[in-house]
Parts: structure tokens; C-alpha cells; sequence
């Protein structure tokens, strides 16, 4: 036998290569693959390798062609990604459609094969992607990236029209979009610290401005963003921090008040109050994955963890956080940009218990009682706790109810 690649025939190398993974030889077949065609491609890539190496290579590229043979194509808006700092799970990615029926899929990286290459997704653009469904974890379809057919690059202006046309408003969403990727558009309430963990046990806040992990760490938001309470709901959004992953930033000035918030202090609480005063009441579209609905008397709350945030109207000037650079970029006018045409989702029946009294009315109510109070005796709403708050002003309110009220008011 040779020891080089090179030494051997095509013909006699192809059989080499199929007669030494039966398994992948039956897939071949059975895909309907062209395996002369594949190997003969690479054949000038591998000729330097030995003869096991360059039959392992060229095994490695006929897998690659199984598996996009038996994956589906999808379409859609890509806007950003996430993952866990400290863990090995996938990167996350919501593929965005006009209808409303939005994926999550999965990818072992933040890049993606294209053809004989890796790159990195362009967020935000409309993707063109090969995927295979690997049944489901925890009762959430495991939908994994294999590779990409194209990418279409889209203008942050262009990107925040889209977006626009299938945002839900923060009291739209629902029961039936826990465990889905949503597009939620409302205002900025306020900022806290995004909470530490070690294990199941709270570890202090992180700072809101951190890097992610990777080898060439990028600088990322690692926060809890709150939206305005609308129809008896609470939006959460966290922006965790990220191992490989860094979510899409396209609001005006964000990432220069972050840098300025851990400068001015070390306390993470602090960079909240700060970010939060002068970013409050802003409106913002949110792409998030819904992880958790939790009706209450009072309130709904919604907790999502986020891909990426974006003014809700177009501007002059905004600021991009993607992948692994920042940039500015300078954006039409609402009334310059192109609109394109994008059929409105079709609405889901509402599983929540309507607002009234105890809505969004209840905690305007209890705020504006905890002001009063601590206006008479002299203190702030930090100084409170929920239990003393419940036994003096909100009876029959349950803990969780309070203590977001309290969060609220100690952010202002």
C-alpha cells in the first residue's frame, strides 16, 4: 500500500474510501449522494496526507454531504444569537418569519459551513439555511444548523421595518408563547443587574458591561431589561452573559452608556440606576426566547432570554454590537427606507386573564402608595422589603407582585 494519497488512483481511492466506513457507504447510497464526485473535489486537498488520514478526511466530507442531504431548507430573519457563559450548550438562534411562526435552532459554534467554508452569520440578514430536526429537549424541538445556502444582508433600517411589521405589543403575548421565540415591541421601564449564579443558588449581580469567553473575548450587555407593564403584562428580558455568543445591539447609544455605567461605579446595581435613568422610556423591539409565563393575581410575568435589541423606530444613527465587532452605521429615515410588503402574523388566542384592576392599574397603584410612604418617613423604596411592604400597603399581594414593584422603584 502507498503511503501517500497522491500515489493512488482516483478510482482505487474511492474504493478505498467507501470500503472503509460501510455505514457511511450504505448512507451514500441511500441519499443518493455522489461520492466519486465529492472525492474527486477534494482529492488535490488531501494527495499530501497518509493513506488513513486522507480516507478519514475524505470519510469526514461524505458525512457532510448525508447530513445536508437529509436536512430541509428554511428561511427567515436572523437577528442575533445566545448561550450560557460557564456551560458547553449550543449557541441559540431564532430564525424569524413573516407569518409569525418563529424557530429556534442550534449550531456547536457561532459559525456556519458555506460551501467549502465557515463563516460567521452577518446579522442582521435574511439567511437561506440547511437544518436537521433532532427530536426534542424538554418539549422544545431540537433544530440544528447544518449549513447555509445564502445570506442576504440587510441595513439596520431595513431590519427595524421588518422587525416592525411583526412585533407583538407587550400585552399581546401570551401563554401559548412560552417556550417560542417572540418579537416583543414596547417601552424601556428600567434596568436591574443581571443576576449571578453559582449552581441553583444566587451569587451577587454581574456587571452590566462584560466579555463573553471566547479565545478573542468580545465586550457584551449583561442585563435585565423590563418593559412598560401593558395589559396586565411584565416583559423580562435578560441578556445573559454569553460564552461564544453576543446578542445583536441596534439602539442608539447603548453600548457608549454601558462603557460609561462601569466607569462611573463598580457596583452593578449602580450601572443599572445609571443606564436605566437615561434609557428609560425608549422604545425598543426585543427578540427573545420565552422561557417562562407565570400568571398571577396581579399581573402576568414574562421572562425572556434575549438575541437582540433594536430601536423601534428608525434612526439617524445606530449603534451595531454583532459577532465579533462593533460599528456605526448611518440608517434612511423611516421615510427614506424601502417598505417592504410582510403578511401580519395571524393572532393567537389569548390565555391570560384580562388586566383590569389588578393589571397594569394595580401596580401604578401600589407605587404611587410606596412613594407616599416613604416620603412620611423619610426613607427610600431600597430601605423596604416586600414582607414589610405587604403587611403595611399591598395586602392579599402576593410576594412576587411586590417585589417587582419594589425593583422598579429602587431602578428609578
Amino acid at each position: 500500500m502507498s503511503d501517500k494519497v497522491k500515489d493512488i488512483e482516483l478510482p482505487e481511492f474511492i474504493t478505498m474510501v467507501l470500503d472503509s466506513d460501510e455505514t457511511v457507504a450504505n448512507q451514500v447510497r441511500e441519499a443518493n449522494i455522489d461520492a466519486e464526485a465529492i472525492i474527486a473535489k477534494h482529492k488535490k486537498n488531501i494527495d499530501k496526507y497518509g493513506v488513513s488520514t486522507g480516507t478519514a478526511f475524505a470519510v469526514a466530507r461524505l458525512k457532510e454531504a448525508i447530513l445536508e442531504a437529509n436536512s430541509e431548507s428554511v428561511k427567515g430573519l436572523l437577528v442575533g444569537y445566545r448561550d450560557r457563559y460557564g456551560s458547553n450548550a449550543p449557541v441559540r438562534m431564532p430564525v424569524l418569519s413573516s407569518t409569525g411562526e418563529h424557530t429556534e435552532i442550534v449550531n456547536w459554534g457561532t459559525t456556519v459551513k458555506t460551501g467549502d467554508s465557515k463563516v460567521e452569520i452577518p446579522f442582521p440578514c435574511i439567511g437561506s439555511l440547511r437544518v436537521l430536526y433532532d427530536g426534542e429537549y424538554k418539549g422544545v424541538p431540537n433544530i440544528r444548523l447544518i449549513s447555509a445556502e445564502k445570506f442576504e444582508n440587510l441595513s439596520a433600517s431595513d431590519a427595524i421595518l421588518r422587525l416592525g411589521k411583526i412585533a407583538k405589543s407587550a400585552g399581546e403575548i401570551d401563554g401559548s408563547d412560552e417556550l417560542h421565540v417572540v418579537v416583543v415591541k414596547g417601552k424601556i421601564s428600567y434596568v436591574a443587574p443581571a443576576t449571578k449564579w453559582k449552581g441553583k443558588e444566587r451569587d451577587g449581580n454581574w456587571q452590566i458591561w462584560l466579555p463573553n469567553a471566547r479565545d478573542t473575548p468580545v465586550m457584551q450587555p449583561v442585563m435585565q431589561i423590563s418593559l412598560e407593564t401593558e395589559g396586565g403584562n411584565m416583559i423580562r428580558s435578560i441578556f445573559e452573559r454569553q460564552r461564544n455568543g453576543t446578542p445583536t445591539i441596534m439602539v442608539e447609544d447603548f453600548i457608549p452608556l454601558c462603557e460609561d455605567a462601569v466607569k462611573m461605579s463598580t457596583d452593578p446595581v449602580e450601572q443599572a440606576r445609571f443606564f436605566g435613568e437615561i434609557i428609560r422610556g425608549r422604545e425598543v423591539i426585543i427578540v427573545g426566547f420565552v422561557t417562562k409565563y407565570s400568571p398571577q393575581p396581579e399581573i402576568n410575568y414574562i421572562d425572556l432570554n434575549a438575541y437582540a435589541i433594536f430601536d423601534a423606530k428608525v434612526g439617524k444613527q445606530t449603534t451595531i454590537a454583532k459577532n465579533a465587532k462593533e460599528e456605526s452605521v448611518e440608517d434612511e429615515t423611516e421615510e427614506e427606507a424601502p417598505a417592504k410588503k410582510a403578511s401580519k402574523p395571524a393572532a393567537k388566542p389569548s390565555t391570560k386573564k384580562p388586566a383590569g384592576k389588578d393589571g397594569a392599574g394595580a401596580a401604578d397603584a401600589l407605587k404611587d402608595k410606596i412613594r407616599k410612604y416613604c416620603d412620611v418617613l423619610g426613607i427610600t423604596p431600597s430601605d423596604l422589603t416586600p414582607e414589610k411592604v405587604i403587611e403595611n400597603l399591598a395586602q392579599g399581594k402576593s410576594k412576587a407582585f411586590v417585589e417587582s414593584i419594589l425593583e422598579e422603584l429602587v431602578a428609578e
